[in-house]
């Protein structure tokens, strides 16, 4: 097989109204990438185009879709309009993720379960199976998917957060083996703890101890969301052609 890698000129990116999404369409559109921004509200997705169109960052070329990512349905007419215009789907970030409860096994609640599975696992399965016939036929494509260190080994209440994730980085290595032979890429990246809106807040109702035990884990220092979207930039050019069924820790030394 003739391994081939181009820079991405389209890439869907989900869950990309804040945090790693942002960051990560911020970063693609820095490349000059055409890109479908999708995220459950609209607003949001407004604002990451507006923070791209201000930095003069291809803004012009983002087209966006409020869905949910998990609704049967949403994603293929989402992906399907969106290649009507551009024809073709280089990279797939399946970046959307929840996680409402941190929770011990038996404390977690039904509802926080289901949610969890639902958007993490079935809501990536549903971008990911959006996108594959057009790089099945364009035989090319890189799909990043968004794991966490919690799929990688335990943490203490992540019961469903955990599983979620670990399910995450396995389905992403049967991707890269049922789908190379479409020469399309696959690869999960794993962050550690970044400093996200979402994750400041957690943060700063941690007591100083607990705060100082996170940090203490990462040799590094906590991350920002550029690193991991200069990682799935990475994932999804040339310089990673040879790559794919990776686990990627992108965690400040935190696995080490």
């Amino acid at each position: 097989m003739l391994l081939m890698s181009h820079i991405p000129r389209t890439a869907v990116i989900t869950g990309a109204g804040s945090g790693l999404g942002r960051a990560t369409a911020l970063r693609f559109a820095a490349e000059g990438c055409r890109l479908l921004l999708i995220g459950r509200r609209e607003r949001p997705l407004l604002e990451t185009v507006t923070l791209i169109e201000r930095e003069s960052l291809n803004g012009q070329r983002c087209s966006i879709a409020a869905v949910d990512v998990a609704a049967v349905g949403a994603m293929e007419e989402a992906i399907d309009n969106f290649a009507a215009t551009y024809e073709v789907i280089d990279a797939v970030i399946a970046n959307a993720g929840v996680n409402p409860q941190r929770a011990i096994a038996h404390e977690t609640e039904d509802e926080h379960w289901d949610e969890t599975l639902r958007v993490n696992l079935t809501g990536m399965h549903r971008t990911v199976t959006a996108a594959l016939p057009y790089m099945m036929e364009q035989e090319s494509g890189a799909i990043v998917t968004l794991g966490s260190i919690a799929g990688q080994g335990a943490m203490a209440a992540r019961a469903a957060y955990g599983p979620s994730k670990a399910g995450v980085i396995q389905y992403t290595r049967n991707l890269a083996v049922d789908y190379a032979k479409y020469n399309i890429r696959a690869n999960c990246v794993c962050p550690g703890f970044v400093i996200t809106d979402i994750c400041r807040a957690w943060v700063e109702g941690l007591s100083k101890s607990e705060r100082q035990a996170i940090e203490d884990k990462h040799p590094l220092g906590l991350g920002q969301p550029a690193d991991i979207a200069n990682a799935a930039w990475f994932l999804c050019g040339p310089d990673s052609r040879w790559i794919t069924g990776v686990d990627l820790s992108v965690d400040g030394g935190y696995q080490a």
